[in-house]
């Protein structure tokens, strides 16, 4: 049994039971799924992890974090359950792992695991077979276009818009009538692009797919690419960048397409679309083309050197401590002042609106020093920590590149990535143990902060402190010296900060993106609003994503069998708990909430959404069900940029796991412009939680007392 086609009735039921900021694809999921629910026993819709074989590190393969995650976004809201049935399309590695997957869905189906293997490699032969006709199909249509001198139209887009036409509303259908021939972007011979040629991390499946027709587009002088998109889509918004500089002086149309499009505005842009592709095909004028290497996107390794200072992000107070242990191990660092308005007053003057906060803020750091030292710029080279996937974090520094090159600014950066644990800075094993030690030390730190200033005797007291011992572990960490007493000494200088006769306020945790819940520039000093509404509050520490990052480093060598690695990974992550749990215990004497391990924290994620989808999501989600388990914490606060991918799995999960766990659980969302909604949401949430206790809910904890 299929759902309908995408109809009327099917988006606006979408659109009544999606998250709201949920892009359009998305949303028709929800529809899709509601129109099976009451007809069938079984709904299958896979979880999409990587939709090839992936090239190296740097080229995954991968389906955007919201396609990944949407099978268990759709399943809460719908309260599916065990009814929906969700195999893993992983082709990374091949076929075997999807065909077993498949197999234990016909198990779960009743039928034998033999057979649903079979029907597994049936499938998958049936879908090669698929791709051989279509190459054919494609060149044929090809043939014929150039022989008859006709102008075709190329739909960059992912196939689940350009193939629906009731979500594009016959986009296909409209251009035939226009006297053009749409192409589907994959009817081309994309295999022929190489892509590496145009991007050093091109991750997204689909990324590499529009790289590569628009190359073949902008060679060929009858065809004419047009963008399909939607509103939200968060890879398009430094994809479409990519396309359009390959595209060069070549007309390129774009449709950005939600639940609010019209048919008759539709047809009104692609009648003025194929009126300038047809003028600009009879104009004889040469063009300038695009060179690959005036179009590429790519960062430097981090090389060894004492020639050049590295310029560092100042995203939280870690970073004073990562830069230091950079220092005591050679390099030379400079770590740039916090954000303030002028980095968006800089950004925003050359970005498009749709990429994401941090990506705007960091420009803007990059942009305040280019234009602040242009005169002894090549003193100075960036460097910034990145990833191969599926976050649009990966594309920060290759696009903060492409950006200022724009400018006139030559200003090469490195970075280290997520992928490799970031352990490719190439400083050495002393320096991964001291920046992971710093880091660390500087997250105890924070707590011991967060839980005495609600209390403090004198207003001020526990900042002070807190930049006093700051600076004091900062400098150890120069020096290469241990800094387990200062710590010690910190925890004493806390404790005695705070008035014991103060009652306990309410304990909220905080996730969410990391370097926004970590940049009180960038999410409007959140702590600080919290403790004025009355709270008291536990912050994701920096560590969780680097003890994350060293789980995945050492899942990811088991699965490539590659044993020596594997072995070495294993080695210094247990290196590292055993530093933390060290350095934590120090502070044991103020701090009651204790951190869960990275395996406990998947293990609550995994219960409403696998951890194989890698994002930052299935952190905040373990951590978030934790808290709202535990009843030393009153409710949970989320923090995502405007149209973040891992933000928006959250978001659209957070309301179902506040319901069911009967805690508050709300999502704040930043976008860097002045607003109030999200201080009401903060002051709303914090008197929730007041009102909540006054009715006779557990008590939250009291302070230790002298």
């Amino acid at each position: 049994v299929l759902s309908p086609k995408t109809n009327k009735e099917i988006i606006e039921r979408s659109v009544e039971l999606s998250y709201t900021d949920s892009c359009f694809p998305l949303k028709l999921v929800y529809g899709h799924m509601d129109s099976l629910k009451d007809k069938v026993d079984f709904i299958l819709y896979p979880c999409a992890i990587r939709l090839g074989e992936k090239e190296g590190a740097e080229n995954q393969k991968y389906a955007c974090p919201l396609v990944q995650a949407a099978p268990f976004i759709v399943r809460e809201a719908l309260d599916l359950g065990e009814r929906l049935l969700i195999p893993f399309i992983d082709f990374s590695h091949g076929y075997d792992n999807t065909i077993e997957s498949l197999a234990d869905v016909a198990a779960r189906m009743g039928f034998n695991r033999g057979l649903g293997r079979r029907a597994a490699a049936a499938g998958i032969e049936a879908q090669r077979q698929f791709e051989t006709g279509k190459a054919a199909l494609g060149k044929k249509l090809l043939d014929e276009l150039h022989q008859s001198g006709k102008l075709g139209v190329v739909i960059l887009a992912r196939s689940y818009m350009s193939q629906d036409s009731g979500a594009n509303l016959g986009i296909a259908e409209t251009l035939a009538h226009l006297g053009v021939a749409p192409i589907p972007l994959d009817f081309l011979p994309l295999d022929s692009v190489d892509v590496k040629k145009y991007s050093d991390r091109p991750y997204w499946a689909w990324e590499s797919k529009q790289i590569a027709a628009a190359a073949i587009v902008e060679a060929d002088p009858q065809l004419f690419g047009l963008v399909v998109t939607n509103f939200g889509c968060g890879p398009n918004s430094f994809i479409l960048r990519l396309v359009e500089d390959i595209m060069g002086e070549k007309p390129l149309g774009q449709l950005e397409i939600d639940e609010h499009a019209a048919e008759a505005g539709i047809v009104t842009r692609l009648e003025a679309f194929v009126d300038t592709i047809t003028g600009y095909a009879k104009a004889t004028r040469e063009r300038r083309r695009p060179r690959p290497e005036d179009i590429y996107r790519g960062t430097l390794p981090l090389v060894r050197t004492q020639q050049k200072t590295l310029v560092v992000h100042r995203m939280c107070h870690q970073v004073e401590a990562i830069a230091a242990a950079m220092e005591a191990c050679g390099a030379r660092v400079l770590v740039l002042p916090e954000p303030d308005d002028r980095n968006l007053l800089l950004a925003n003057q050359i970005t498009s609106g749709t990429e994401c906060l941090p990506y705007r803020v960091t420009l803007g750091d990059l942009l305040k020093f280019c234009f602040d030292n242009h005169h002894r710029l090549d003193e100075y080279e960036g460097f910034t920590a990145g990833s191969y996937g599926p976050c649009r974090f990966g594309k920060y520094a290759i696009e903060h590149m492409r950006a200022l090159k724009d400018l006139g600014f030559e200003f090469p950066i490195h970075t280290t990535v997520s992928n490799n644990a970031y352990r490719d800075i190439n400083l050495g094993a002393d320096f991964e143990r001291l920046a992971w030690q710093g880091i660390v030390a500087i997250d105890q730190l924070e707590k011991l902060l967060w839980r005495t200033r609600p209390y403090e005797k004198q207003p001020g007291g526990a900042d002070n402190l807190f930049e006093e011992y700051k600076g004091r572990i900062v400098a150890r960490i120069r020096k290469k010296e241990p800094f387990d007493n200062v710590l010690k000494e910190a925890t004493a200088a806390f404790k005695e900060l705070v008035d014991t006769s103060l009652p306990r306020r309410p304990l909220v945790g905080i996730n969410g993106e990391i370097y926004l819940r970590s940049n009180r520039f960038s999410n409007n000093d959140l702590v600080r609003a919290c403790e004025a509404a009355g709270l008291e509050v536990v912050v994701s520490p920096i560590g969780e994503w680097l003890k994350y990052i060293y789980h995945r480093h050492f899942e990811d060598a088991v699965m490539d069998r590659k044993w020596g690695k594997a072995i070495v990974s294993y080695i210094k992550k247990r290196i590292q708990e055993r530093d933390e749990h060290r350095l934590a215990r120090h502070c044991r004497e103020v701090l009651d909430i204790v951190e869960p391990a990275v395996t406990e924290i998947l293990g609550f994620t995994g219960r409403y959404l696998s951890p194989k989808c890698g994002s930052e999501a299935v952190l905040s989600i373990g951590s978030g069900v934790e808290w709202l388990e535990n009843p030393k914490f009153a409710g949970v606060i989320s923090v995502m940029p405007h149209g973040c991918m891992p933000g928006g799995i959250v978001a659209a999960m957070a309301e179902k796991l506040s319901s069911i766990y009967h805690k508050p659980w709300i999502s704040l969302t930043y976008d860097g412009f002045p607003e109030t909604n999200n201080l009401a949401k903060i002051n709303s949430f914090a008197e929730l939680i007041k009102f909540c206790a006054r009715k006779g809910a557990e008590p939250v904890g009291t302070y230790p007392r002298s």
